[in-house]
């Protein structure tokens, strides 16, 4: 499932008012991490589905060999959208997904999130929430 025209604004919960690179300790990169830097480095190159499953190629450690089995199988399963991205409900990065679906992060910070807020001509959804 791709958005078009669509933009996600970050969560109401969400624990920054400025968006923030996401980074952890661990040895092997977080799925924020490879979504941000997929982001960061291709704005409006990504569909969400494309990007879902460059961020499953990654984490997973999946030899590019395997790629087009390993996409049947990952869009035949059901997955949470990018609203439940950590981008959106804890790094402060709205993500804004163009009439081709492209998917392109900006800071909440940034005038050009509140030009995408104020538009009518988009749909916008929030961020899950982190909290119930």
């Amino acid at each position: 499932m791709n958005y078009y025209s669509t933009f996600i604004l970050i969560s109401d919960d969400s624990p920054v008012q400025a968006s923030k690179i996401p980074v952890s300790n661990r040895k092997k990169r977080t799925i924020s991490e490879i979504e941000y830097a997929l982001l960061h480095e291709n704005p409006g190159y990504y569909t969400q589905d494309e990007l879902q499953f460059e961020v499953h190629m990654i984490h997973k450690g999946i030899p590019e060999e395997n790629r087009d089995r390993e996409e049947v199988l990952f869009l035949q399963k059901s997955r949470a959208c990018m609203r439940a991205s950590s981008l959106p409900k804890r790094f402060g990065w709205g993500i804004y997904f163009d009439t081709n679906g492209k998917a392109e992060m900006i800071p909440v910070e940034s005038e050009k999130y509140q030009e995408l807020k104020q538009q009518d001509q988009i749909k916008k959804v929030k961020a899950m929430k982190s909290k119930k």
